[in-house]
């Protein structure tokens, strides 16, 4: 039978596995819009020869950019805090802080996971198109959402049992 301390740990390197492919998904989407742009404003220019729907892939990769990356921010304190009066706590009220900020977090970001996911799914039956210069599918870009939702509420489920358990604050550790 596995402690509890080390199904943490596999917890932990399964998560760090999930944070890190969704940064990696995430920066290099950004890549490849910024190479797309500036492509396509090259090919305007300079050449008089646009890209077609590049405004509309634009929109479709913007939700993977965002998302994903969620997850790995939080896990590495670098989320904005405003720590004006929860720096002036004692250690029992702060612990009682960071508790409610992760349960709260876990309900919103679950929510957000469930909401988006039902968007995603609708679009993807009908399989829902972008009105563009070719045919790109609305779902796909709609599915970033709920995966990065889903990133962060993990996250944040675990930052919670971690803090529960005396762990350090995420970005300490």
């Amino acid at each position: 039978m596995m402690s509890e301390s080390g199904m943490l740990d596999r917890l932990e390197r399964l998560l760090r596995g999930l944070r890190y492919a969704g940064v990696v998904i995430s920066a290099a989407a950004l890549f490849g819009l910024v190479l797309m742009i500036t492509a396509d404003t090259l090919f305007r220019y300079a050449l008089l020869k646009p890209f077609p729907a590049t405004v509309e892939i634009s929109q479709l990769v913007e939700p993977y950019v965002i998302f994903l990356p969620m997850a790995f921010a939080l896990a590495a304190g670098s989320h904005v805090r405003v720590t004006m009066l929860t720096g002036r706590m004692g250690p029992r009220a702060a612990f009682l802080s960071d508790c409610l900020t992760y349960l709260i977090g876990v309900g919103f970001f679950a929510t957000m996971t469930y909401i988006s996911w039902i968007s995603f799914w609708s679009s993807y039956v009908i399989n829902e198109t972008v009105l563009a210069a070719i045919t790109l599918y609305w779902w796909a870009g709609k599915l970033g959402m709920p995966l990065g939702m889903a990133l962060i509420s993990l996250e944040c489920a675990y930052q919670l049992v971690r803090t529960l358990r005396g762990g350090p604050a995420p970005g300490k550790a």
